[in-house]
This record gives C-alpha cells, structure tokens and sequence, in this order.
C-alpha cells in the first residue's frame, strides 16, 4: 500500500466522521452517574449494617450511628451482636384464656395465630415486643389489652380474660433424647399475670 492510498483511506475516514454525529457526552454522562449512586448506596448501606450492631461506648460510633440510625429503623437493621451469632435463651411466651358466659375457658397463643393482615404478617416483630411489655408490666397494660381480647372475641361472649405468660425451666439433652420437649408441662412454668373482667 502506497503513501496516496493510505492518505485517501483517512481523508475518507474524516470525511466519514465529520458526517456522522458524534457520540453523546449526555449518555455516558448519565451511565457515569447511575454508577456512581449505585455505588454510594452499597458503600451507605454497608456502613449501616456494620454500624448498627457495634456497641455504642465510642464517640465516633455514637456520631456514625446519629448519622445511619433512620436509615437503620425504616429497614430494619437494628440488630446487636447476637445477631450474628445468636444466643438462644428460655422463651416466655404471651398466653390468654378467655372465660365465655358458658363457662368454657377457650386458650389463645398470639405468636401462633395466623397473621389477619399483610402489616400483622410484616409486623411480626413489633407484636413480640408488644406483648413482652406487657408481659413485663401486666399491672399498667393489662387492662388495656384485655379490653382489645374482649372486642376481638366478642362472639364467645367472654366474661373474663387471663392473660398468662409461660416460663421455661431447665431442658438437657438427655430429656430430648428421651422424648420430652421443651413446651412439655414438666418444663413449663405458667405463671398469672392477671384475670381481668371484661
């Protein structure tokens, strides 16, 4: 290939360049700036995740968890260590009876109950934590939610509600292995936290 062929191959290239458009800034511009969100959001995300479960004696954790903390409550994401690695103590679990004009004591297991809603299936959480305060403070709260239990089981026409809370004692190995269960009467403990008139 002589030095004349090679200057028109490039003055056709020019000449083809000159008359297509050229390549948008605007598009690369916008690809560039997507990545970039996308990145700040996983690099923010992952500063929540590992902020939220560290111990708060730190100033500059304190200052970080000022910083991330509704972000961590919308989503979710205040767990502590255990979190991680979970230590599984004893249950006690919310329990009430409903006493009906005819006498029969019906039982109720709100953390077995079917969810009535999407939000009370979502809302798991915040009910747990609901009826351990109540749990905690049955004097304060009981009269208040043994009037909801009253509304909601209106059609057994309840005369009284118990709320109880079950404690479990010790369980080893050697009572699973002889086929015990932890919910099993001899290693419950239910305790009264109030009967209340409907």
């Amino acid at each position: 290939m002589d030095i004349s062929q090679v200057a028109r191959s490039s003055r056709v290239s020019a000449t083809q360049c000159a008359d297509e458009p050229p390549a948008t800034f605007a598009g690369g511009w916008r690809q560039r700036v997507t990545y970039l969100a996308m990145s700040l959001f996983v690099g923010w995300h992952t500063l929540a995740i590992i902020i939220a479960p560290t111990p708060t004696g730190s100033g500059i954790v304190q200052s970080l968890r000022s910083l991330v903390q509704p972000y961590i409550y919308f989503f979710r994401l205040d767990n502590q260590w255990s979190f991680f690695a979970p230590k599984v103590g004893r249950q006690g679990p919310f329990r009430y009876v409903v006493e009906a004009s005819d006498g029969k004591r019906h039982v109720f297991v709100p953390s077995e109950e079917p969810p009535q809603s999407i939000a009370q299936y979502f809302m798991w959480r915040e009910w747990k934590y609901y009826y351990d305060k109540l749990m905690d403070s049955p004097d304060a709260r009981g009269y208040l939610v043994a009037g909801l239990f009253c509304k909601k089981h209106a059609a057994l026409n309840p005369v009284s509600i118990l709320l109880l809370r079950v404690q479990e004692r010790d369980f080893s190995v050697e009572d699973y292995l002889q086929g015990y269960r932890p919910e099993d009467a001899r290693f419950t403990n239910v305790v009264s936290l109030g009967n209340i008139d409907c």
